[in-house]
């Protein structure tokens, strides 16, 4: 009997050590890693495909910026999407009374800012420009999803050098569930290769309708304080839009 359970003792040890050889720790948890993002990249591709060909789209969000030792700003956008006839308007709203609206129509895109007082227009073809600055008056929030509408426009926005995501599992989102996937976001200047505004960024996107719910971004800040903002939304595909939605008219003076 003695010799009976030395022996299996010795077969188990065996076993083990060739399990081991074979497939050390390392190698298991490189492959998890690669598991995670490969589907994280599967998700964003599949998520990216849907805002390409949404015929429209419209939201309600907030967004909560984060900084110093306990300050808090929140504010309110609403964002409202065709694609033939092209339609646009994004409203942004601060809590201070501060408004920055960008709204577009088959010949032109136009934005407008409450603070000066001030409304352009960008023409067909180069349109684009109503979209340069636009994360500067919205805390962020401008480019996250327009980007993706008009992927051949090449906009850049958050998810245009969104690297190294992996997933997370899943998570409930008011009753929806999402993927969530971290990474890091990044600015990369087309002319010189340089990177800037690095910071990690947290992603939740819609198992079933593959929209996107509600994104973290984190800066590395001083110590002691914090530097983050969390945007929601929530979002409809290819909802029915009235075409006054497209329309905005400049308050009056």
């Amino acid at each position: 009997m003695h010799q009976s359970h030395s022996h299996l003792y010795r077969v188990i040890c065996g076993a083990m050590f060739i399990l081991i050889f074979l497939f050390p720790a390392g190698s298991v948890l490189e492959t998890r890693a690669s598991d995670r993002s490969l589907k994280a990249n599967e998700i964003l591709d599949r998520s990216f495909a849907k805002y390409a060909s949404l015929t429209s789209y419209s939201d309600t969000g907030t967004v909560v910026y984060e900084y110093g030792t306990s300050s808090k700003d929140r504010h309110t956008f609403t964002t409202y999407f065709s694609r033939a006839p092209r339609g646009y308007l994004f409203d942004f709203k601060k809590e201070s009374g501060e408004r920055f609206v960008i709204w577009g129509d088959p010949e032109a895109f136009h934005t407008w800012w409450s603070a000066i007082d001030s409304k352009s227009d960008y023409p067909n073809p180069n349109n684009t420009g109503a979209f340069t600055g636009a994360d500067v008056h919205s805390t962020g929030v401008a480019m996250k999803i327009t980007p993706l509408f008009y992927p051949k426009a090449s906009m850049q926005g958050s998810f245009t050098n969104y690297n190294d995501a992996v997933t997370e599992g899943t998570e409930d989102i008011v009753g929806h569930k999402c993927h969530r996937l971290l990474g890091t976001a990044r600015d990369i200047y087309g002319a010189t290769g340089h990177e800037s505004n690095a910071r990690k960024m947290t992603v939740w996107i819609d198992a079933d309708s593959l929209l996107i719910r509600k994104v973290v971004e984190e800066w590395k800040p001083l110590p002691g304080q914090i530097s983050r903002t969390t945007t929601t939304y929530d979002p409809q595909a290819n909802p029915a839009i009235d075409q006054s939605r497209f329309k905005f008219t400049l308050p009056s003076k």
